[in-house]
């Protein structure tokens, strides 16, 4: 790896591993990069139930991260969720090192009526009936507490406004680069949530990237990857 490149950090989403990440971090290790990932509290096999389960709960994780591998001045790339925790703690800690942040698919209107849209979704009993091969992945990733992260997570969906929404005032503290990547066939995420929060910030720039649904492997990674190589120089 070139010592000379500024070290990334990937960050997934609601539902997934750090596993997920490597087809992205691969490219970036092609053009010389360090990459690093892990799993958030909950997530994976073998991962127990924390005991609450909220975006302050994934903040930490990244903090203790951040400081178990002396990350310095690391860029963060944070998928769906895992954009909304870099955001999240680069508002809300005062000596975080995170020098830049990319998001992809980061959703940011938790309203009543956006929540209400995704909860079928984290039904285990409505996805084993008609999204079969989405409940055998989780399965595979999360093991038999697949149901139980399910659950979890719409409970934290439900909350998050109320607990850890980021706020106007919370955009306004975050003073480095963020580029708000946004997939151009994502049905989750809207231009409009996107280019608003995007107005609270400081240094932020909307990117879309083209043939690319919400989720992450399929999007165009290859594009993804461009993009964040040239933003870094």
């Amino acid at each position: 790896m070139d010592k000379s490149k500024p070290t990334l950090l990937f960050l997934h989403g609601a539902l997934g591993t750090a596993q997920d990440m490597e087809p992205l971090m691969g490219l970036l290790r092609e053009k010389g990069y360090a990459t690093h990932s892990f799993n958030f509290s909950g997530h994976g096999q073998g991962a127990a139930e924390p005991t609450e389960f909220r975006i302050d709960l994934f903040a930490r994780d990244l903090e203790k991260f951040l400081k178990d591998n002396q990350l310095k001045n690391p860029i963060v790339f944070g998928y769906s969720m895992g954009g909304y925790v870099a955001l999240y703690h680069k508002a809300n800690y005062e000596d975080s090192p995170i020098d830049r942040i990319f998001t992809y698919g980061t959703k940011f209107n938790w309203s009543e009526k956006a929540v209400s849209k995704e909860l079928p979704m984290m039904n285990p009993d409505h996805l084993l009936e008609k999204f079969p091969n989405f409940a055998e992945s989780l399965k595979q990733k999360h093991g038999d507490r697949w149901k139980q992260l399910l659950r979890s997570t719409a409970h934290m969906m439900q909350n998050l406004e109320r607990l850890d929404g980021l706020t106007r005032e919370d955009m306004s503290e975050i003073d480095v680069p963020v580029i708000l990547i946004l997939g151009d066939q994502d049905r989750m995420v809207t231009s409009e949530e996107t280019h608003l929060t995007s107005s609270w910030l400081h240094h932020s720039q909307v990117k879309t990237i083209s043939h690319s649904k919400h989720e992450l492997e399929r999007s165009n990674l290859k594009e993804i990857a461009d993009l964040i190589v040239d933003n870094l120089h």
